[in-house]
């Protein structure tokens, strides 16, 4: 390796550094160590881009200046290599970054312009836009060794929400989407045709979607509220409740309770509810009901979405949310109410402003998605105010309380489903991607950070 004068300048100062005395006066012994490795790597504070919002809601980028403390920095000393597990902001730039490294021997930085090692400042910035070599030399110049340095940054936003658009197969556009669900990596799309009869296509959720069409062979069967609960599927026809495997043969279950409506499934999945129009029951076979408690006067039994998830608090109690109407017509607000598996009763979220409530968008349905609720319709009028057809997610980060128009760049719906006017049904997928398919078309998105 071709030595640069200024590496042996500093070869030569930190061996002068370590000379001591020799017991006669007109002599000195130069010492050295044998030793070379870097002990710990870091960086200095850095400018990141984040995303933020205009006072006229316009989506802008600002940049801000992140501690280096935050990205701690791994040395392998057997691979003798250097970087960071958590990778800085997508589009932080890593051309000039101040350094701070720990080391023992002299440190030599490889210098692409001059084709050579140069000796390591720690004043200077140096550039990461790809890997930097470090070579350290032992004072005694008897060792040697190399270590490859490199920044990691996010090549992609991890918090954007990508869309992929799918074709819909000619048999499944004749169709009105009613219900999306998936079950084992397979899709389940529950439909009706212009006369009410009900159909089931089934594809794969990986890859591109291919349907298999098969009828549903129970007469007036609401499919828009089949639920999965137990690994088969169930729903209520004719006040009774049905059940299937494949959901296209279906079988009347022993219980015959003049349900009206099937509601949620709670509490990690052990337990079913449904409605009768005097009491919420519950099941934990799917055969025996149960009286819950009375069905209260604003509970949501029509149109209904629903979720239940660990608390952040305390993964061994669930928290249940059920969101929809309470009268068939669905002309009314939209109700949400709540119930945590630790408690008897259920509780409505009542939002006297307006502002925060969820609107009574057109074929509303609400997805759990990423520790929040996406709420996505059709046209709605809240108040004076009109809203497009799928203009954007209403958002509640608060487990349903409050409401939101989501003005972030990165959540958006895809861009040639806003405005559509047609029916639909969506899902979100155990590999967390949300799914929305229209008779026109089927799209599948994710944030780039949950699929990581």
């Amino acid at each position: 390796m071709k030595k640069s004068i200024a590496i042996y300048l500093a070869f030569f100062s930190l061996l002068f550094a370590g000379v001591s005395c020799s017991g006669d006066d007109d002599g000195v012994t130069i010492t050295g160590t044998p030793y070379a490795f870097i002990s710990s790597f870091a960086i200095d504070n850095i400018l990141s881009p984040f995303h933020d919002v205009t006072v006229e809601g316009k989506d802008t980028i600002v940049q801000k200046l992140v501690s280096g403390d935050e990205f701690k920095f791994v040395v392998d000393q057997k691979t003798k290599e250097i970087y960071n597990i958590d990778s800085l902001t997508y589009g932080t730039r890593v051309d000039k970054v101040a350094t701070f490294l720990s080391y023992t021997g002299v440190p030599q930085c490889y210098d692409a312009e001059a084709g050579d090692y140069v000796y390591y400042y720690s004043v200077d910035s140096l550039d990461f836009t790809s890997p930097v070599s470090v070579c350290v030399q032992s004072t005694d110049g008897t060792y040697e060794n190399y270590y490859t340095i490199k920044i990691n940054v996010h090549q992609v936003d991890p918090d954007l929400l990508v869309w992929e658009s799918f074709p819909v197969d000619e048999a499944v556009a004749a169709l009105t989407p009613r219900r999306l669900v998936e079950r084992d990596g397979v899709l389940y799309l529950f439909c009706t045709d212009a006369a009410g009869a009900a159909f089931v296509a089934v594809s794969s959720a990986q890859g591109t979607p291919s349907w298999t069409l098969s009828p549903v062979d129970v007469a007036a069967a609401d499919v828009s509220q089949v639920q999965l609960f137990g690994g088969a599927f169930y729903m209520v026809a004719g006040g009774v409740l049905y059940s299937s495997v494949d959901g296209a043969s279906w079988s009347p279950t022993a219980a015959d309770a003049g349900l009206v409506a099937l509601l949620a499934v709670c509490d990690n999945g052990t337990t079913m509810l449904a409605a009768d129009g005097e009491n919420i029951l519950s099941t934990t076979d799917g055969v025996s009901f149960a009286v819950a408690e009375p069905l209260p006067a604003d509970f949501p039994i029509y149109g209904c979405s629903s979720a239940s998830y660990p608390l952040v608090t305390n993964n061994k109690i669930f928290r249940s949310v059920v969101v929809g109407y309470a009268d068939e017509a669905m002309s009314s607000d939209v109700k949400v109410w709540s119930k945590l598996s630790t408690e008897n009763g259920w509780c409505a979220y009542e939002q006297p402003n307006s502002d925060y409530k969820c609107p009574p968008m057109a074929g509303l349905q609400v997805l759990h998605y990423d520790n929040a609720f996406f709420a996505l319709g059709g046209a709605a009028t809240m108040g004076d105010k009109a809203i497009a057809p799928f203009a954007s997610f209403y958002v509640s980060k608060d487990n349903g309380i409050a409401w939101r128009l989501c003005k972030d760049y990165a959540l958006q719906l895809p861009a040639s489903l806003k405005g559509s006017t047609q029916p639909f049904a969506s899902a979100v997928t155990a590999d967390n991607y949300m799914w929305i398919i229209t008779p026109a078309a089927a799209w599948r998105g994710r944030i780039n950070r949950l699929g990581f």
